[in-house]
């Protein structure tokens, strides 16, 4: 068994997680191990068995099973860990998604167990380290991030040899045909955190000068000029791609040093032959380049208005380079269906020994 340890679950912002952990159960068992809830409405359900830290009086009855454990090596550890390892002992192979307060608990119950652990590093995780972080990455067996950009980073700073392994998306899921509304729909998706630039996009959306709508689904507060629709399921998020005339994240390096990696959310408009304005930030230039979209400052609402302005006045080319993007993820690896192969294929998944 493969055992997935998440700091949340469920989550709704998070579905490249999802979509990997399904696809390695759909090759070998697999369980959850999630500490924390996030509460999110909408979210899919579980594509594998979920184990939840006891909250409350939850402990009560987990209280035998922890016992059992800290009699096996007796020494000051945080029931959490005591009730990780319990879970760890019955997987051959532990992955732990993000590099911060959970991979921080699995390394010591995968060093109780003596089971192997991998961490996929992604955005926050690195730009905004736990303390712990260089320990978890030098005991880690596997160590996989989401960009050639984090990669640099993780070698230079850290020493380490990480596997890029994309976060790919389903094509399939966004080929519905293109219908771009009237007025043309200006769509930008995410949450409402510094690194997403979505108030340089409401800044944006005032210097527009053009008929158009300006629609964010989003958990950001009311913006003037800005239809925000709240955080949506995916399928929702779809069905506003197929009438989107331009997708838009203006992406930032936050104040406090955290950024993207690549953000799935751009990779799904790119499914859907929609062309993209964003920034050359962190790992999105690996992707997003004039060929397929516009490229922009950060903080740069002017710059960031005039780009809109350009995909609105000429739908030709929007169009083209909305269909360049889509080919341009199975040109430079971000397919779903190879990704989430590859990550079996490190995890050990149809391998009779890790």
């Amino acid at each position: 068994m493969i055992l997935y340890v998440l700091r949340y679950w469920p989550t709704l912002t998070e579905t490249f997680v999802h979509d990997e952990i399904a696809a390695v159960a759909a090759r070998a068992p697999v369980a959850i191990a999630a500490f924390d809830p996030r509460g999110d409405p909408h979210t899919a359900a579980p594509p594998a068995l979920v184990h939840a830290r006891p909250h409350r009086w939850g402990w009560l009855r987990a209280l035998p099973s922890l016992l059992r454990e800290w009699l096996r090596a007796p020494a000051i550890v945080p029931p959490r860990v005591l009730w990780l390892t319990t879970l760890v002992r019955r997987a051959r192979r532990v992955h732990v998604h993000f590099a911060g307060e959970a991979a921080v608990w699995a390394r010591l119950a995968c060093r109780r167990a003596a089971v192997p652990y991998g961490v996929t590093v992604h955005a926050v995780d690195l730009w905004k380290p736990h303390p712990a972080l260089a320990d978890v990455l030098r005991d880690a067996a596997l160590v996989v991030t989401v960009s050639e950009h984090n990669r640099r980073v993780l070698r230079e700073r850290y020493d380490v040899d990480a596997v890029v392994i994309r976060c790919g998306v389903d094509r399939a899921r966004f080929a519905a045909p293109r219908a771009p509304a009237t007025p043309p729909v200006v769509l930008s998706v995410g949450r409402w955190v510094p690194k997403k630039g979505l108030d340089t996009l409401a800044a944006a959306a005032a210097l527009l000068d053009r008929p158009a709508i300006v629609r964010l689904y989003s958990d950001a507060p009311a913006l003037p000029g800005v239809d925000v629709r709240g955080l949506r399921p995916r399928a929702e998020i779809a069905d506003a791609l197929a009438t989107a005339a331009v997708f838009v994240l203006p992406c930032r390096r936050a104040p406090d040093g955290d950024q993207d990696g690549i953000p799935v959310v751009i990779l799904e408009a790119m499914a859907a032959g929609v062309p993209v304005v964003t920034t050359a930030v962190s790992g999105i230039p690996e992707i997003v380049d004039e060929g397929v979209g516009w490229v922009v400052p950060p903080d740069d609402p002017a710059a960031l208005a005039a780009a809109i302005r350009a995909a609105l006045d000429d739908p030709a080319e929007a169009a083209r380079r909305g269909a360049a993007g889509r080919l341009r993820l199975g040109e430079r690896g971000f397919v779903a269906g190879d990704t989430h192969a590859e990550m079996a294929r490190r995890l050990g998944v149809g391998v009779t020994s890790l």
